[in-house]
């Protein structure tokens, strides 16, 4: 639920405990727009590289956080590379979202579908071509178990860090991009205030929404491999003042749906990973209405691309 507060998640009230919850972190302006699927998504990055610009100088004076990698350190090591959610990651959402009309409806159909075969084959792809010989297992293995029980572990430690303040832990398993806003709002708390995380339960076994291993452009040895994990659970959170005591208010329960994204780098000569598994994001359902913005911005990346 602290990565809820922070990344702007749907959440549903649980009746019994206080069920809503703002805050003026960072996060809210600059890793909302980072994230988006939307057809700014451009222009929306380059106004949060802007702001998180500003924000390195006043992290380091003002709270002693370390800045964001720089693109610079990047181009030597691309692993350090901020990472950002891959074009038509394809959350489905509820039916009820779908468009109700035969045609509208039909070209939707044939869009999940498309992308979803996509992904499968280019994924199956590289696992094929991270195969030694016929009689060895292939180097990159795409079972679900693992890969959702990896989502799970980030999604735990990435809350419990926010909650501790823990922003050591916290630039280790979040994308730089994600980790300074963070870290931000963790130290501008009140003097003495802590917190803490609960996951009650999931309300539902976690599942895995998406699956993308795409090339990194610029690098010709390097793929972007990335997963996304629907996690429905209940949370509770409670803030405590110097003093220990409760702060009025802030308990707080709260059922989540969560699409954490989960990224990593493959090196696509030797198939190992160049960093480890890091939270990139939380995204969206792809609704009608956001999948033709998302065909804008693909249609603005390939054109980019060709010049």
């Amino acid at each position: 639920m602290l990565a809820a507060t922070k990344l702007g998640l749907r959440a549903r009230a649980s009746g019994s405990l206080a069920t809503t919850m703002t805050t003026a972190s960072p996060v809210m302006a600059v890793g909302r727009a980072l994230f988006s699927t939307s057809k700014n998504r451009a222009a929306a990055n380059r106004r949060s590289q802007s702001r998180i610009r500003q924000m390195d100088g006043a992290a380091a004076r003002n709270t002693k956080v370390q800045p964001a990698p720089s693109m610079e350190n990047a181009r030597q090591d691309p692993s350090k590379a901020p990472a950002i959610v891959l074009p038509e990651t394809f959350v489905v959402p509820p039916f009820s979202r779908f468009p109700k009309q035969f045609k509208p409806l039909m070209y939707y159909l044939w869009s999940i579908f498309r992308v979803k075969g996509l992904d499968f084959l280019l994924s199956r792809q590289y696992r094929y071509m991270s195969q030694p010989s016929w009689r060895q297992k292939p180097l990159v293995s795409l079972k679900k178990g693992p890969l959702i029980a990896q989502t799970k572990a980030l999604h735990r430690q990435m809350n419990e860090a926010i909650a501790s303040g823990d922003v050591d832990t916290l630039e280790k398993i979040v994308d730089p991009n994600l980790y300074l806003p963070l870290a931000i709002n963790i130290q501008q708390r009140p003097r003495g205030h802590t917190c803490t995380w609960e996951l009650v339960r999931y309300n539902r076994e976690p599942r895995m929404v998406s699956l993308k291993i795409f090339p990194m452009a610029g690098f010709q040895t390097k793929l972007l491999w990335q997963v996304t994990v629907s996690i429905a659970s209940r949370q509770r959170v409670v803030e405590k003042d110097e003093r220990r005591r409760v702060v009025p208010g802030s308990e707080k329960e709260l059922d989540l749906v969560e699409n954490v994204v989960i990224g990593t780098m493959l090196d696509n000569e030797t198939w190992t990973m160049a960093n480890s598994w890091k939270i990139i994001a939380t995204v969206q359902p792809m609704t009608p209405e956001k999948w033709e913005q998302e065909q804008e911005t693909v249609k603005l990346l390939s054109e980019v691309k060709t010049h």
